[in-house]
């Protein structure tokens, strides 16, 4: 007799059936959280490049400001005949005016954005182009580069500047130096554009502009010599000699004359015979007030003289009060991103003519 085969239990077809929805669950669960997560990542780019948009208009705002308080500072009136008590500009317009700089001055914009603005005398900083072999040899000396390196980057300096094609002892010009690197350039025979046009000068390190590690074997250009030769270093447990960054002290706009109202310490300490108590002294004048609570920066050169004891005479043709260029650094923030712009403006008037623009990713 033909047994019928057992049908499967009640039991087990629930079980089946139950794994199947835990596991069609599972995969609408991940598809749903997968869903979620990049809806947020679509929701966090979307806030990053509104910010981002918002920050760009914050900052071209903040370089408006900057002409308005130019503007200003060369006798503009304030608007609609405010007093200078009522004029929440008038001391930033004022300190221009001086020939002071005006440095992290923060305006709200909208309630979630702010404008963080710098404008500073272009003068306080060295005229590249004007320097003299004994100003690179200061520059140099204070930067901790050593002496016996300094003809290294002086020479090749000077010679991409000078109007002919003979080298200075270590210096380059394009036959004997530029023509056989790969790939070859000329040398520029003329005055620089850019600061950072010097990196492109035999042997001048990125080091020197930005500060960081001193390498004997790029300056001089001998593979064989290595910053561990330097056996009188102990600025690092490597031993590698450190120097600072020369960056922020240079300029290509200018006569050269240093503008006491701005110029920084590290700049101050390349004039003549100027130590670090005197360097300090010009700083902490120059920001002093008078018996009124007022500014009192320094009105011309017989001015400092008669405020600061001890300086050199050779002084008096190197400095200036006043200035026609001016850096610009515009920023804006909304939220946690920043963009950034800056430039060197020349004052024309009561105008800012920018001659160099730079828009920061």
């Amino acid at each position: 007799m033909i047994r019928p085969l057992p049908r499967p239990s009640r039991t087990r077809r629930s079980g089946s059936a139950l794994v199947l929805v835990l596991i069609v669950v599972a995969i609408l669960s991940t598809l749903v959280a997968s869903l979620a997560f990049e809806a947020r990542l679509e929701a966090q780019y979307a806030r990053y490049l509104t910010n981002r948009d918002r920050a760009a208009q914050l900052a071209q705002s903040g370089v408006e400001i900057a002409k308005m308080l130019m503007a200003r500072s060369g006798g503009a009136a304030a608007p609609g005949g405010q007093t200078d008590d009522e004029d929440r500009w008038h001391d930033a317009a004022e300190r221009l005016k001086l020939g002071q700089s005006l440095v992290g001055l923060v305006e709200p914009v909208g309630g979630s954005g702010y404008v963080i603005l710098d404008i500073e005398p272009e003068p306080g900083r060295l005229n590249v182009n004007l320097l003299t072999r004994e100003d690179w040899e200061t520059i140099l000396g204070n930067a901790g580069v050593p002496e016996e390196y300094f003809d290294y980057i002086v020479d090749p300096v000077l010679d991409w500047m000078d109007d002919d094609d003979a080298s200075n002892p270590k210096g380059a010009e394009t036959e004997d130096y530029y023509s056989l690197l790969d790939p070859p350039y000329e040398a520029k025979n003329g005055p620089f554009d850019t600061v950072r046009e010097l990196l492109l000068v035999k042997g001048f390190p990125e080091a020197l502009l930005t500060g960081g590690v001193f390498d004997p074997a790029l300056v001089r250009g001998d593979t064989e010599v290595k910053s561990s030769d330097l056996s009188f270093n102990r600025f690092t447990e490597t031993n590698d000699l450190v120097i600072a960054g020369i960056e922020g002290m240079l300029t290509t706009y200018g006569d050269g004359k240093v503008n006491i109202q701005s110029a920084p310490y590290d700049v101050l300490r390349t004039l003549p015979e100027v130590d670090d108590i005197l360097a300090r002294a010009i700083l902490e004048e120059r920001d002093a007030v008078d018996e009124n609570g007022d500014p009192n920066p320094f009105k011309s050169a017989d001015d400092l003289f008669s405020r600061i004891d001890g300086l050199d005479p050779a002084i008096a043709s190197r400095i200036t009060v006043a200035s026609s260029f001016f850096r610009v650094t515009s920023t804006g923030r909304a939220g946690n991103v920043e963009r950034r712009i800056w430039g060197v403006a020349y004052a024309d008037g009561n105008q800012l003519r920018f001659l160099r623009w730079v828009e920061e990713p």
